[in-house]
């Protein structure tokens, strides 16, 4: 008997959707460019599949691993319902447009429109890519103020990073991947169990008791936009606090190519203490609005 995939066949049919190929995924749902079979269109199909709480069954459905993970699987299948709901709300240039969501096998499925592009991660790690200061804040500027629309919704992204932010040509940049979002609700104050990616998560998210709020999603901010400077990601938080010695990005590695206060801005979002951050959106924002200004003004 074969191995059951996790991934659903090509050709499967979801509703009016028909799946092409997989194209990503992550701790809580596989990503499958699809057909939309009434027009003939391309979306982006995502399946709610928590990879440690959930399975592929035989006749495809999505079922909890075990007894033990069966109230946190469907725990997060409603959590992933509501945020589906909320983004189909949400109408942001910056943010992937749900167009509709569904349920079948089990799970649920959220349609996205199909863009074309490329992640920032991808970008940063061609030899010819452009990642001067003017181009930092051309992304990070729509990404924060995408970041504050979903803030404002009493949702936490938690899952910054460069793979989660995608570069189109003459538009601006899209937040993507959500699927780290419904593990917290502001309003709610729920928290499931942390969703770590080292090198951009911060301390607080890999701690049980610790509180989240605007201020984890900004460390992460500030960790991106040094793995741009960089061209790799900085140490984890866990390295940070094992090793002092770690230079900041206002040191002399980074000093020639970028200004002091983009720098410091750095720093200031990805500091090891809550309370030593940005605790707002807006706070980061400002500072990279002065330096766009400063940059448009500069004539040499």
């Amino acid at each position: 008997m074969s191995k059951i995939q996790d991934y659903l066949p090509n050709n499967t049919i979801i509703d009016h959707f028909k799946t092409i190929k997989v194209i990503g995924g992550g701790g809580f749902s596989i990503v499958y460019l699809a057909e939309d079979m009434r027009d003939g269109t391309h979306v982006v199909l995502k399946e709610y599949f928590p990879a440690k709480l959930g399975k592929r069954a035989e006749n495809m459905d999505v079922v909890a691993k075990t007894e033990k993970t069966e109230k946190y699987f469907k725990q997060g299948r409603k959590l992933f319902f509501q945020e589906a709901s909320i983004l189909a709300a949400l109408d942001h240039p910056s943010i992937v447009k749900v167009t509709g969501f569904c349920q079948a096998h089990e799970t649920i499925y959220t349609a996205m429109r199909y863009q074309r592009g490329i992640s920032l991660q991808a970008y940063i790690k061609k030899k010819d890519s452009n990642r001067s200061e003017k181009f930092l804040v051309s992304v990070f500027i729509p990404i924060l103020n995408a970041l504050n629309a979903v803030h404002d919704m009493g949702l936490l992204h938690l899952d910054l990073k460069p793979g989660n932010i995608y570069l189109r040509q003459a538009k601006p940049p899209l937040l993507l991947d959500f699927g780290a979002s419904h593990k917290l609700m502001l309003a709610a104050g729920t928290r499931m169990f942390p969703v770590v990616s080292h090198g951009f998560s911060p301390p607080e998210q890999s701690q049980k008791n610790a509180k989240l709020g605007p201020w984890s999603d900004l460390y992460a901010i500030g960790a991106t936009i040094r793995a741009c400077i960089a061209s790799k990601p900085p140490p984890s938080a866990k390295e940070r606090i094992k090793n002092k010695k770690i230079m900041t990005a206002a040191s002399v590695e980074f000093k020639d190519q970028y200004s002091e206060k983009l720098l410091n801005a750095v720093d200031w979002s990805m500091n090891l203490e809550i309370s030593k951050r940005p605790q707002s959106v807006e706070q980061l924002m400002q500072i990279l609005t002065e330096i766009k200004t400063e940059l448009n003004g500069d004539k040499t």
